[in-house]
């Protein structure tokens, strides 16, 4: 079986598929660059920070 050199498989990690606004992702891809991080990182970051702040407001 074939296995990448490039990202090792992290078996607590899921692909998922959803719609985002155009310049929205356009905006974190820019900033993500500027930042030398995967765009994916920072949406992950962004995805805790609400979840942290939903969960204090309980």
């Amino acid at each position: 079986m074939y296995s990448s050199q490039i990202r090792s498989k992290n078996h607590d990690r899921k692909n998922v598929n959803t719609t985002l606004s155009q310049s929205l992702y356009k905006e974190i891809k820019l900033l993500a660059k500027k930042l030398d991080r995967p765009a994916n990182e920072l949406i992950e970051e962004g995805m805790v920070h609400v979840l942290n702040q939903y969960t204090k407001n309980k």
